[in-house]
């Protein structure tokens, strides 16, 4: 038979879209009521051929053209049609069955997501970095960082006649020495605290430390081994320390515009090893060096401030600096301002 005419001869019993004949085995597969075929006669629609070939067997389908109307009757038939009782293409079963294989598909995924986050978190140390010192990206080589900060333009400016204790640097200062309340040995001083406002604005305090690196130690300088780019004061005050005190990670404050500025260090110029490692336990906080200065009066003074330990390199580069922090501090008299660069 041929497949043309057995294709329009089984119109009137099978769909006119999904009519098939398989030339090989002369078979007419049929998968719809005749009511289609039906409603496409009582519409006048032509009626279209087509054929295609897979893996040598040739095929050949009935297709209506689509729907006729207007664009937007076309439009809202696409959205919903009633005729089929779909939605977007989709009747509801369909819906239900792409909703609930989504949902399986991204429970899976998401299940499988929480166990490798997991196993990585299990796998991390909450108090010990994975990497540390030469292996990190930290280095082994802590930086020289001073307090207070700049609030504004990398300057610390405030008029002396109106300083209060409410001023932004007393502020703080008092939040950063919150956790040192409780330490003994902060307790003990009574020069550079909060009860004589840090020095301010007279005789400004500034307090030098190192930053904390996991697991690393001071190789400390003793006097037996210091080297010769030392400053000299600082060379006899280690000599004259007893063998005990004199592993300690030294701070040296030098005036490098060469004004007659006054540098103390009422707390001591040193940072005791006794302090290091930094294994973040709880309640550690990191030891200080308080340096005091009387600057010239209307005057810019550089302050170079460096840490001396064997393992602390220093570079003086201005694009690369380690080892030490700058303190620009400049008093002008006539507009009673100090600004500080650090």
């Amino acid at each position: 038979m041929d497949a043309k005419l057995a294709i329009l001869y089984l119109m009137k019993l099978a769909p006119l879209s999904k009519c098939r004949v398989d030339r090989n085995k002369n078979k007419i597969h049929a998968r719809h009521a005749r009511a289609q075929y039906t409603r496409y006669r009582r519409k006048g629609r032509p009626l279209v051929i087509m054929a295609s070939k897979s893996n040598g067997v040739e095929h050949e389908w009935v297709r209506g053209p689509p729907p006729g109307g207007s664009v937007w009757k076309r439009f809202g038939r696409a959205i919903y049609n009633s005729e089929e009782k779909s939605f977007l293409g989709r009747t509801g079963k369909r819906w239900g069955i792409l909703f609930a294989f989504y949902t399986v598909f991204y429970s899976v995924l998401a299940l499988l997501f929480a166990l490798c986050m997991g196993g990585l978190f299990l796998s991390l140390d909450d108090r010990k970095p994975t990497h540390i010192l030469d292996s990190s990206l930290i280095g082994a080589n802590p930086g020289v960082t001073c307090r207070p900060y700049p609030i504004a333009y990398n300057k610390v400016q405030y008029d002396p006649q109106n300083f209060t204790n409410g001023h932004p640097y007393i502020n703080q200062l008092q939040e950063f020495f919150t956790p040192y309340e409780t330490i003994d040995w902060y307790k003990s001083e009574n020069v550079c605290v909060s009860a004589d406002n840090y020095g301010f604005p007279e005789t400004p305090c500034f307090f030098i430390k190192i930053n904390k690196i996991y697991g690393w130690s001071p190789d400390c300088y003793t006097a037996v081994d210091l080297p010769e780019d030392m400053p000299d004061d600082l060379v006899e005050h280690i000599k004259s320390l007893e063998p005990e005190k004199q592993n300690q990670v030294w701070i040296t404050c030098v005036d490098e515009s060469h004004n007659s500025t006054k540098i103390e260090y009422p707390w001591g110029r040193g940072l005791a090893s006794s302090f290091y490692p930094f294994n973040n336990t709880d309640g550690y906080q990191s030891p200080l060096v308080a340096v005091k200065i009387t600057p010239a009066v209307d005057d810019t003074v550089s302050i170079r401030c460096r840490a001396w330990a064997k393992n602390i390199i220093y570079n003086k580069s201005i694009k690369e600096q380690s080892g030490y922090t700058r303190i620009l501090l400049h008093v002008n008299v006539a507009d009673n301002t100090t600004d500080v660069l650090t």
